[in-house]
């Protein structure tokens, strides 16, 4: 777990839900899950924690448990503001679109205390919150 940057009362607040949860729980806190969805796959799959995983064409679900977070892709986020979504030609961009907000519902419901939710794209100033949790090996 991270403590650096925190107060004595947070760093004691962490620790205290680290030992209070399950072990499923405890071990998203200390390595968050990351999983990605895409046009060519019908399901999310788990990918791996670094900034190679954030490509143009895809939509990630972090859950770090203090929070769930949703990047979306350039590519992704421009179809969307294009409007994509709601021409039934594109159903399977619609279904790309909600796949990612029902699993993250599906998370939230079974937390407590409930996480912090947030939707992001590239350029946004939540971005930073997805960044500092991947590992940048290609920067």
């Amino acid at each position: 777990m991270q403590t650096f940057n925190a107060s004595p009362d947070e760093s004691l607040y962490y620790v205290s839900l680290i030992m209070r949860e399950n072990v499923s729980n405890s071990l998203v806190m200390i390595q968050p899950a990351l999983l990605s969805y895409d046009l060519e796959s019908e399901n999310a799959k788990p990918v791996l924690l670094d900034i190679d995983s954030m490509k143009n064409n895809v939509i990630l679900l972090l859950d770090t448990f203090f929070y769930v977070c949703i990047w979306k892709g350039d590519t992704i986020d421009k179809w969307e503001q294009a409007g994509y979504q709601d021409d039934p030609s594109f159903e399977n961009f619609k279904g790309l679109l909600e796949a990612p907000t029902e699993d993250a519902k599906y998370i939230m419901q079974e937390r407590f205390p409930m996480p912090r939710f947030f939707i992001t794209k590239p350029n946004d100033t939540n971005e930073r919150k997805i960044k500092v949790k991947v590992n940048p090996s290609s920067l």
